[in-house]
């Protein structure tokens, strides 16, 4: 009997291998191509895309982007938090070893005399599990796979905020192109006014025809509030994303950068891999399956082995004793009822791989789905950029017309209000729309991905470690 159990035992030792593992799961494979067919004009974007439309105060924001927010240092912390759970992790794969002392004083009344005793004993204890079915190891790799998917879900959170930073920044741009035209149409129409007023002293005009002026001018006074309001609350949202007090930024820049060139997206299966919220998700799922690994070992016997080497001393009345202590013990456990605890245990792992297999998946879809819509959306806009041009052309044309008839009597005041509200109309629309495909530009960069953002978080994190190291000199004495 006692032969077959060493038998099994060496067996068990020598392959190491988890009789229960898990069978990998099948990742779904994405799209050969793209619906939308590129031109060959295609052009691929710049690494740091923002660059591109080449604004000294855009490229300036990011890189104080990159150094104060607080959502990115909060991720940096959190990644940090990830490092020391897999070093926690990790440390159990190696023996573990205790320092133990002990010293006491004994006192004991007698018939004749008192029996005074000095006890010392100082030894070493060592522990250590066999990792008989790679358990341990499963463990630390998959708070490795975490932690890596740590980083690049920090990576997505940059690129999400650098576009975050770009939208707020054009908002503000096109709200003071806004305020500009308003303010270029108010003079205009205090100076129609001026001319509609100076012809009804002369009986050339109608009351109708002032108060029709009057009305216009009060029309474009009455958006310069909303206007404000907008670029007040796209500069506070600057300063958010900066870390800093709302009021402390000022976009200065009037005119909105032009677009050119169509963004080469490439293929589904390079868009997955420049993408870091796709690599995230696919490395959760991969340390899921060594939780369920872990999960399903917890059911399989263990082995622990102890072993103590130290020194005793005891000062007795009759004489001392003293000398080496030694103790070497190997333990097996296997599990036989926990009420149904590690089973449980098991079927959760088993249904948070399928989760982070949905998860996957759904990410995958959802980034080919902002890549296809991004191009769409920028398609879409720019045809509309060149129908709002061709109509502001036409309405110009409309407006100089009816100018000349109202000044020679051949219409009245209401044709010229209304050629002059729809140029203001078209004008405008023109704006939103150029800032539209502005908005298009900043999401198609954002869906197709990149890689600067790891030299990036690389700096940053060096910087943080910099900062606290001095800030924390005073709790390493």
């Amino acid at each position: 009997m006692k032969l077959h159990f060493l038998v099994l035992l060496t067996l068990l030792l020598l392959t190491a291998c988890n009789p229960l593992r898990p069978t990998q799961l099948k990742q779904p494979d994405p799209p050969r191509d793209f619906s939308h067919e590129q031109p060959t004009t295609a052009v691929r974007l710049a690494e740091r895309w923002w660059q591109e439309f080449d604004d000294p105060q855009l490229n300036q924001l990011q890189q104080q982007l990159f150094s104060n927010n607080l959502d990115l240092r909060q991720a940096l912390y959190r990644l940090q938090q990830l490092e020391a759970l897999q070093k926690i992790t990790g440390a159990s794969l190696w023996p573990q070893l205790n320092l133990n002392g002990s010293l006491s004083r004994d006192h004991s009344p007698g018939l004749t005399t008192d029996t005074y005793s000095t006890n010392s004993r100082l030894s070493v204890a060592a522990g250590y599990e066999v990792d008989l079915w790679k358990k341990l190891i499963d463990k630390e790799k998959a708070a490795e796979l975490r932690t890596l998917a740590g980083e690049r879900e920090i990576q997505a959170l940059l690129l999400g905020l650098s576009a975050q930073l770009t939208e707020q920044y054009f908002l503000a741009v096109t709200q003071r192109a806004h305020l500009d035209l308003l303010t270029q149409q108010m003079t205009h129409k205090n100076d129609f006014l001026q001319t509609v007023t100076e012809r009804y002293r002369a009986g050339l005009s109608t009351a109708i025809e002032v108060y029709q002026a009057q009305q216009n001018l009060a029309t474009v006074e009455t958006q310069m509030p909303d206007r404000l309001t907008s670029l007040v609350g796209a500069e506070n949202s600057l300063a958010l994303l900066l870390g800093q007090a709302p009021g402390t930024i000022t976009v200065t820049a009037k005119d909105l950068p032009q677009l050119t060139d169509i963004v080469d997206i490439g293929l589904p299966a390079t868009l997955l891999l420049r993408r870091p919220d796709v690599a995230a998700a696919l490395l959760q799922l991969e340390a899921a399956d060594f939780d369920l690994a872990v999960a399903l070992a917890e059911k399989l016997p263990a082995i622990n082995l102890s072993a103590t080497l130290g020194y005793s001393a005891s000062r007795l009345a009759a004489g001392d004793i003293e000398g080496t202590l030694w103790n070497l013990a190997l333990g097996l456990t296997q599990p036989l009822f926990d009420g149904g605890r590690r089973h449980a245990e098991t079927e959760r792992q088993q249904a948070v791989r399928a989760e982070k297999l949905a998860l996957y998946r759904q990410t995958m879809l959802t980034a080919l789905q902002e890549v296809e819509t991004a191009l769409a959306a920028e398609t879409n806009s720019r045809t509309k950029a060149i129908n709002l041009e061709r109509q502001r052309q036409i309405n110009d044309n409309t407006l100089q017309l009816t100018q000349d008839n109202y000044l020679f009597g051949l219409t009245d005041s209401r044709d010229l209000s209304l050629s002059h509200i729809s140029q203001l109309e078209i004008l405008s629309q023109q704006l939103s729309n150029h800032r539209l495909q502005l908005s298009n530009r900043i999401t198609l960069a954002r869906a197709l991905g990149g890689s600067w953002m790891t030299k990036e978080i690389k700096q940053q994190r060096q910087s943080l470690k910099e900062g606290q190291d001095g800030t924390n000199d005073s709790t390493k004495n």
